[in-house]
């Protein structure tokens, strides 16, 4: 059975692309614009892994992980952060917050892939 990924972003595009590389490497994927609503998606189908952008309107993904974290049934799920934002500040924020890996846009799937394996062991 496939690992499951689910990945919050408010860019169609991003989604689409993230979702379609997740693909080849044989994963489920569901995608969310919406981070409250992942935020119960998650919780209902308890995926193996969640990526989220940082900067979205109304929640952004530092309170998505914050939530999920503090959730008890999805506390322990890997959370990685995707973003345009390489400051070290918001890096720090994220990693505070609850996420394991930092992902930068525009990806480098090599990269991201070599974050993403291990998490999925």
């Amino acid at each position: 059975m496939p690992k499951t990924i689910l990945v919050v972003d408010d860019d169609p595009f991003i989604l689409f692309a993230v979702e379609k590389f997740l693909k080849t490497k044989g994963l489920k994927v569901i995608t969310m614009t919406d981070p409250e609503k992942a935020f119960f998606l998650a919780d209902k189908e308890m995926p193996d892994l969640v990526i989220s952008d940082v900067a979205m309107p109304g929640v952004d993904g530092f309170t998505l992980i914050r939530n999920l974290k503090q959730n008890k049934a999805t506390k322990d799920i890997p959370l990685v952060m995707l973003t345009a934002s390489d400051k070290i500040s918001d890096v720090e924020k994220g990693f505070s917050s609850g996420a394991v890996a930092y992902i930068l846009k525009p990806v480098n799937w090599d990269r991201a892939w070599a974050k993403l394996q291990p998490l999925l062991q």
